[in-house]
């Protein structure tokens, strides 16, 4: 897939926004704070349904606007054109469209336009806690996987619900009724997310092997493993849930589950989420998004769209000429301050709230 146009009105810096794009290679580039991620940024949206960096839609309104912003994508897949709209409200009422009808569920636009982000901030992927190498499965899998992502919805409400339970509970008669109720669903939705946690890091182990040997020319190899204590099945989910719950009505919180599971990520057998330098867990987590866009097109037939924001600053010429090298076959969007002389690219230019396409620009630097 591909994205043919990207178009929005009152949106972060931009008061309008209409650009065209092509296959391959685009090179977005401009001053700090010109407005490079945000146009990025509309992609995202409309293939998740929210920013990458910011939390509230509200904050997606332009300053100043009375009216609310909206936002509209074009995508081109293999067989058909689809449009997303996004448009929030000045209240910060978002409301999705796709193909012009209105999405009644967030889960209905997983998929539509599938998309890879990588920026600096990602490395948390390797370096940060745990709740970052989760957020990194859950949202590739459910752009993949609708049920997925119904599913991990519906665990983070049984959650929520049993954390109640334990607190409103304690000490009283119903406690362990309720609790038997609320796991008894949980262990089936845990033991499903689980399996496609599983099969997925299995899947993009040699994936990402083979990108990350690329990236550092085969000098670590990379190796990745899902850490899970629930076991593979609903029955041992229940038994872990049950033998936990003891602990859990002391805590007053649910100490087992796949809401505290982790990806350990090694090079060489060296634990990189302890102990591999910046340099290391940088490339790592490329090699991850990389590996990302690989298994999306084997299990979906579609190629995903990669965003690269600001990254290319953080790689030495041999990575960056590695990563070009890497990203071919795959539309990418790659944000800039200084744009490399890369041939066959397309070239825009943010200055002043304004998208404008230019030439390649002349220099040294380039890729094959």
């Amino acid at each position: 897939m591909h994205i043919e146009r990207v178009s929005a009105e009152n949106f972060l810096s931009y008061r309008f926004l209409d650009v065209p794009f092509e296959e391959g290679l685009t090179v977005i580039y401009g001053m700090n704070a010109a407005g490079k991620t945000n146009l990025v940024d509309a992609v995202y949206l409309c293939s998740l349904g929210r920013s990458s960096r910011l939390s509230k839609d509200k904050d997606l309104v332009k300053w100043g606007s009375e009216n609310g912003c909206s936002v509209s994508v074009i995508v081109k897949t293999r067989f058909s054109r689809h449009t997303v709209d996004i448009v929030v409200g000045s209240d910060g009422k978002k409301k999705v469209f796709i193909d012009r009808l209105p999405v009644r569920r967030l889960g209905e636009l997983m998929g539509a336009i599938g998309t890879v982000f990588f920026s600096p901030e990602e490395t948390k992927l390797v370096r940060g806690a745990p709740e970052d190498r989760r957020r990194f499965l859950d949202i590739a899998l459910s752009q993949q996987n609708k049920s997925y992502f119904y599913t991990l919805k519906r665990y983070n409400s049984l959650l929520m619900q049993r954390n109640k339970i334990l607190k409103e509970y304690r000490g009283k008669e119903a406690l362990g009724h309720y609790l038997n109720i609320v796991d008894s669903d949980m262990s089936r939705m845990g033991a499903f997310v689980a399996k496609c946690r599983r099969a997925f890091v299995k899947e993009l182990e040699g994936l990402a092997a083979a990108r990350h040997a690329a990236l550092t020319s085969g000098s670590e190899k990379l190796t990745l493993k899902y850490e899970s204590d629930c076991g593979e099945s609903e029955e041992e989910f229940s038994n872990k849930l049950l033998g936990s719950r003891k602990n859990d009505i002391r805590l007053e919180f649910t100490g087992v589950g796949v809401h505290r599971d982790d990806l350990r990520i090694a090079a060489d057998g060296v634990d990189l989420r302890k102990f591999g330098s910046q340099g290391q867990q940088r490339t790592a987590a490329l090699a991850l998004k990389l590996a990302e866009t690989d298994v999306f097109e084997r299990r979906t037939g579609e190629k995903p769209v990669l965003i690269l924001d600001d990254v290319l600053s953080e790689l030495d010429p041999r990575r960056r000429e590695g990563l070009f090298e890497a990203v071919k076959g795959v539309q990418t969007l790659v944000t800039c301050t200084d744009p490399p002389c890369v041939p066959g690219a397309h070239y825009y230019r943010v200055r002043d709230g304004e998208v404008i396409p230019e030439d390649a620009p002349s220099g040294e630097e380039s890729a094959p």
